[in-house]
């Protein structure tokens, strides 16, 4: 493309070092490894790399640093939780960021972010790393042909086999020679280092095929979706549409106004059981209400207004209205479902969903009372929900969890210890050993037993290396090693 021959080599030669160093990186700290700080340090090696190559084409690309910032930031939670749900979250989070900013490499513009190229940016990344990938080691190929890579080839073939040599010579001489001897002979002879070496190449791929994308710029980047919207229903659709769902919905409301944020398990006679309360208007409304943000933006964007935009809007202002009141119901079910029954993660968990579609929802209202755009309200609420998850992942909720439930224990008496020890993970030892000396000795002695137990049956793989270490992990241990839980010791409750 016009560059010296000289310059496009010294490119080509840092792309396939840092690729291959990045590859190397990933190799030795994630293959059979446990998370923790591990994730971080690759993350963010892989994303600085992909920044230094976007930044050597001249760019300035702060959509791909924000995207690639988040996914740093949300690796490094892996360092600090012990949940093996929440590491799972981390890794597609990590993964989707990471496809998003590659992409913007190579058009640098938040605008491009919609629902489409969000949804589909893990598979056209992939695609596009696997092209680069073959058109480097096509280059390379040719690369290899010069002389002068032919005297470096001639050179390796040599120098290997004597350094070799020596160095099994000199392993009789020396301990740590010896020592670093017999670790490669006892990894050649396992063949662990085969699905290594297969780890180690996948990783090159995806990496040096984003590396290559990020150099390459615009050549292969995705169109951005700039043609206006079909408008396929007519305004009297839209009327009837909005009319019938804002009409339902408070018809429900005005109905079961009581049952809806009343207590009605209290009532006499109602033959309803707080189970019952809790879990058969969860889920539907839970689902109508995200199903009805879905339809709102169907209506704005597709639709057609036919000089009836005033009562369109406050149609649509009712139902979202109706929605927020919906939301506003089923998270109170949850809540006297715990006060009954006790906190859970499923039941946090659903708490901050209905959380996040009002940020949703409220994001909606605002953009349908100025000039609608379907792709910012996405990247609106992904932005907030990105933010939320964050918040999530680094509070340790299951260690409140565990607070809670046994603050109840002292008003009710009832406490889930089987959840307490078994389903929640390590997150929460800490605050249950510190909690301990306000149980009854008989509890207290159960729960410091089965606590021990199932912290050993998670650690019992092998110790931890450096690269896997992990907070809620060294909190946990210390804390078990702690003379009230050590010992057994009791304190009496006032």
């Amino acid at each position: 493309s016009g560059q010296p021959a000289g310059v496009a080599q010294s490119r080509v030669g840092l792309l396939w070092a840092l690729a291959a160093a990045v590859a190397a990186l990933g190799s030795a700290l994630l293959f059979d490894a446990l998370p923790g700080v591990n994730w971080l340090l690759w993350t963010a090696a892989a994303s600085g790399g992909l920044l230094v190559f976007a930044r050597r084409r001249g760019a300035a690309p702060a959509p791909a640093m924000l995207l690639s910032g988040a996914a740093v930031v949300i690796a490094g939670a892996a360092a600090v939780t012990a949940s093996p749900g929440l590491w799972v979250l981390i890794c597609l989070s990590v993964v989707v960021l990471l496809a998003i900013a590659m992409l913007l490499t190579a058009r640098p513009s938040l605008q491009s972010i919609t629902p489409r190229f969000a949804a589909t940016a893990p598979l056209f990344a992939f695609y596009h790393a696997a092209r680069q990938t073959m058109r480097r080691a096509a280059d390379a190929t040719q690369l290899m042909q010069s002389s002068r890579a032919r005297a470096w080839v001639r050179g390796l073939a040599i120098t290997l086999p004597v350094l070799l040599v020596f160095a099994l010579l000199l392993a009789g001489a020396d301990p740590l020679f010896a020592s670093w001897r017999d670790s490669l002979g006892r990894l050649i002879d396992s063949w662990e280092f085969a699905p290594r070496v297969v780890f180690f190449a996948m990783l090159l791929v995806i990496v040096l095929g984003a590396y290559g994308y990020a150099l390459a710029g615009s050549a292969g980047a995705l169109s951005a979706e700039t043609d206006a919207p079909q408008r396929w229903l007519g305004s009297t659709e839209r009327l009837m549409l909005l009319g019938s769902v804002a009409a339902l919905f408070w018809l429900f409301l005005a109905v079961q106004l009581g049952y809806l944020f009343g207590n009605l398990p209290q009532v006499a006679e109602s033959g309803v059981t707080f189970a019952e309360y809790a879990r058969r208007g969860f889920g539907e409304l839970s689902v109508v209400a995200s199903a009805s943000a879905l339809l709102i933006v169907v209506s704005e964007r597709y639709g057609q207004s036919g000089g009836r935009e005033r009562l369109l809007r406050l149609l649509t202002f009712a139902s979202l209205a109706a929605v927020l009141l919906l939301l506003a119901s089923a998270f109170r079910r949850v809540w006297l479902y715990e006060s009954a029954y006790g906190f859970t993660t499923s039941r946090l968990y659903a708490q901050v969903y209905m959380c996040a579609v009002v940020v949703g929802m409220i994001l909606l209202a605002v953009e349908v009372a100025g000039a609608f755009d379907a792709a910012r309200v996405f990247r609106r609420a992904s932005a907030a929900a990105v933010m939320l998850f964050i918040a999530l992942i680094y509070w340790n909720h299951e260690a409140w969890i565990a607070s809670r439930n046994i603050d109840r224990f002292a008003s009710t008496g009832q406490l889930d210890v089987d959840y307490l020890t078994k389903q929640l993970s390590s997150d929460a030892i800490p605050t249950i050993a510190v909690r301990l000396p306000s149980l009854p000795d008989t509890l207290h002695a159960h729960i410091r037993q089965s606590i021990t137990e199932q912290f050993a049956k998670r650690e019992q793989r092998r110790p931890r290396a450096w690269f896997e270490w992990n907070m809620s992990d060294a909190r946990s241990r210390r804390a078990l090693q702690a003379p009230v839980v050590a010992s057994g010791a009791t304190a009496t409750p006032e």
